[in-house]
């Protein structure tokens, strides 16, 4: 069966929904036996057609439980990236703001941190949740943080899992379908997915991220879902904490009404949502409305309810002891000039290495610097934070080459390039 619709594919004949179904069946029957990895591996080399990634996105979601409610459903969704916890700001804010939303998450993969990572340092934290937990969540805190390890759309875990085992994780339709089916299943009517490219993100371009971008508008305006992609580029970190307890320290703060880029991005966020299932409101007055709630706590009190809510120690968040480091090493500049670099992708990286197999949150760094701002010899622009000094003293080097100051201005990136609603 597999084969002949591999020989299909070779033909340039485009796959049927039934087609697909078959598919997404044999996947979730086998596994990631060779037969399937095959027929993936075909679709990534023969390519798909956006009606194609529609349908294996539908036979995706129909994997598992479809959760469907009456009210509106936000839901927000990144393809990666490094010290980016717009998620943990933005679930609480929309929220606390009377919406409900649902944050259907994953493991990342190797180099970036998923809000799965993120909540993960929240000890106790469940992202695995039964339909009366997920309604019980909803109905007391407007807000529910699931994995896609459940029962809803299972066959997007295994397709994670192939697409990393043969080497595909950015296969830009396969990626497609796998943001899709879980909104899809989520039961989302409005989601906004923040599509990164660079260096530190699966997406590497932004033409690739432009052609992700087409084929979700197509995807979700046929699924009867209002949709808004952001696109980004990962020269900037839009938070400055890189780790997933620091991360989370980082949104609280920002929750707590600390001004800074991570705040601005999460207004904006929340600002496109909120008039997408409301047209007719002013944006100004949306805008008003979202930064009170960071300024007034409501936010942050929602998130402590939300931490509560999914068997998280929310004492130990308000006691400002998530984030409990071991060591830590402040980088300085050698010299007067202008930030004009910064290696992301590196510190994650080796955030990633120094954490070996331990996931432990507290290892990371705090970029104390934008890419633009003048320094003077002395000022920190890098907090790393470590266990074990043996370990880090092999990394000390390159952590330093990870911001380059020059002498030449730089003007500060925009880190939203553009908005497609």
């Amino acid at each position: 069966m597999l084969g002949e619709l591999i020989e299909k594919k070779a033909r340039a004949h485009e796959l049927t929904l039934a087609d697909y179904y078959s598919i997404v069946d044999m996947l979730m029957k086998r596994g990631l036996d060779k037969s399937v990895m095959k027929m993936f591996l075909g679709l990534n080399s023969f390519g798909m057609t956006k009606r194609e990634v529609l349908y294996l996105s539908q036979a995706m979601r129909d994997s598992g439980r479809v959760l469907k409610y009456n009210h509106c459903i936000f839901e927000k969704h990144s393809t990666g990236g490094i010290g980016d916890a717009t998620s943990v700001v933005l679930i609480p804010l929309i929220a606390s703001l009377g919406y409900k939303i649902i944050k259907t998450t994953a493991k990342s993969f190797v180099f970036t941190n998923g809000t799965a990572d993120r909540f993960g340092a929240i000890p106790g934290f469940k992202v695995q949740l039964t339909e009366k937990e997920i309604e019980k969540a909803l109905d007391t805190t407007n807000a529910c943080i699931l994995s896609h390890s459940g029962d809803m759309c299972p066959a997007d875990k295994l397709l994670y899992e192939l697409r990393e085992q043969c080497g595909i994780e950015n296969d830009i339709n396969l990626l497609a379908a796998s943001i899709a089916s879980k909104k899809m299943a989520s039961g989302a009517k409005v989601v906004l997915v923040d599509v990164k490219y660079g260096d530190a993100s699966i997406v590497k371009t932004r033409a690739k991220a432009e052609k992700l971008a087409d084929i979700l508008k197509y995807v979700f305006k046929k699924s009867g879902v209002k949709s808004i992609i952001v696109i980004t580029n990962t020269w900037q970190t839009i938070g400055e904490g890189i780790g997933n307890a620091i991360e989370v320290a980082d949104a609280i703060n920002v929750l707590q009404g600390k001004k800074c880029l991570l705040r601005d991005v999460s207004i904006q966020y929340a600002t496109e949502m909120i008039l997408a299932a409301e047209p007719k409101l002013k944006k100004e007055d949306v805008i008003d409305m979202v930064a009170m709630a960071l300024d007034n706590g409501t936010a942050y009190s929602r998130f402590l309810e939300i931490v509560k809510a999914q068997g998280g120690d929310k004492q130990l968040v308000a006691d400002a002891k998530l984030f409990q480091p071991y060591q830590s090493t402040n980088f300085v500049a050698d010299r007067e000039g202008y930030v004009g670099n910064i290696n992301s992708l590196m510190l994650g990286e080796l955030t990633r290495r120094l954490c070996e197999d331990s996931h432990d949150g507290n290892i990371g760094a705090v970029l104390r610097v934008k890419i633009g701002d003048y320094v003077r010899p002395g000022d920190i622009i890098v907090s790393f934070y470590y266990k074990d000094k043996e370990d880090f003293e092999k990394y000390r080097e390159a952590i330093a080459g990870c911001v380059r100051i020059t002498n030449t201005e730089i003007k500060p990136v925009k880190v939203i390039t553009k908005v497609i609603r």
